[in-house]
């Protein structure tokens, strides 16, 4: 009786932990590092500030995050890439010589 309560809260546990990587780590960071490479990208065509009702009687603009936060996940692996020195040498640029 008391494993199952004591694998429950550990379940519980690292289930949070998941959440707050999830969400400080993709949401806010790649977020933050993404959104300008998304506007860089399509020449400040994206993304663009969208209506979305959010509540009865309230409107909020808000951005697309998904693919912002994803194009912030790409650009932080490749800098992750070169920064470690594993960049292959036959893709053009950062050769460490």
């Amino acid at each position: 009786m008391i494993e199952d309560v004591v694998a429950q809260a550990g379940k519980g546990f690292f289930r949070g932990i998941g959440f707050l990587i999830a969400e400080l780590l993709f949401w806010r960071l790649c977020y933050i590092v993404g959104w300008p490479a998304c506007k860089i990208l399509t020449l400040g065509q994206y993304p663009r500030r969208v209506e979305r009702e959010r509540a009865i009687f309230r409107q909020e603009k808000a951005h697309t995050g998904f693919t912002c936060a994803a194009s912030g996940l790409i650009v932080l692996l490749v800098l992750a890439v070169i920064y470690s020195g594993y960049w292959p040498s036959s893709f053009p640029g950062f050769t460490s010589e």
